[in-house]
């Protein structure tokens, strides 16, 4: 058997396992053992075996070849296709459900470390505005961030037009293009950005502007 570039996912299980086990996938696009990639994500080397059975069974993976005591695993494909209708957003790891949910797990760690490590004396703003007068900013950072990808938060709710509102999603998300093309630093933790635009439903009257900025990036040095 051999790797192949493209490959549609038509079975449940599979199609979840992708999404639950995408990390682990992505350290076979070229052959491994388990035992080898056990330690890089601490995990025991039969659980590691026992995931890169399991993914083989589904199809996902496949034996690339037997050395002595040792199996190398590697990607049944470097693109995997699943259906939309396969994992509908009401469904627990559905389109959409499961994103939305690991996000908000993730920002909340990520928040929370941010939060312990934060100087003393700052304060939450909440900041609204009349639809006359936009709401003020919280002032700018005055100190050094104390990580290197500290958690930041701007959102902003106001009354736009459709033409507006996919103008400016599209420019946001533009950004995120602009920064995949420039590619990755070499040897740099990962950290995640993320745009969610969408429509706000039962805002009270006249509270048409609102901005809260939760931020840790720190001044500029």
């Amino acid at each position: 058997m051999f790797q192949k570039q493209l490959q549609q996912v038509t079975r449940l299980e599979a199609a979840r396992a992708l999404r639950q086990h995408k990390d682990f996938l992505g350290l076979f696009v070229q052959p491994r053992s388990p035992t080898d990639i056990a330690g890089t994500v601490a995990m025991a080397p039969n659980l590691a075996h026992h995931h890169a059975r399991k993914l083989t069974d589904l199809g996902l993976l496949f034996q690339q070849r037997r050395e002595g005591r040792k199996v190398y695993y590697q990607l049944s494909a470097l693109e995997f296709r699943v259906s939309s209708r396969l994992l509908p957003p009401q469904d627990d790891e559905g389109n959409g459900t499961a994103t939305i949910r690991d996000l908000s797990r993730a920002f909340l760690q990520a928040y929370e470390r941010s939060w312990n490590l934060m100087h003393d004396g700052e304060e939450d703003i909440y900041g609204f505005g009349t639809g006359t007068q936009e709401p003020p900013l919280p002032p700018p950072p005055t100190a050094k961030a104390a990580e290197p990808h500290p958690t930041h938060l701007d959102s902003l709710t106001l009354c736009l037009s459709p033409e507006r509102y996919r103008h400016l999603a599209r420019a946001l998300s533009a950004l995120l293009d602009e920064a995949a093309r420039e590619g990755h630093s070499p040897d740099a933790p990962h950290c995640t950005l993320t745009v969610l635009t969408f429509r706000h439903e039962h805002l009270p009257g006249g509270q048409h502007l609102s901005r809260q900025v939760d931020s840790f990036l720190g001044a500029e040095h």
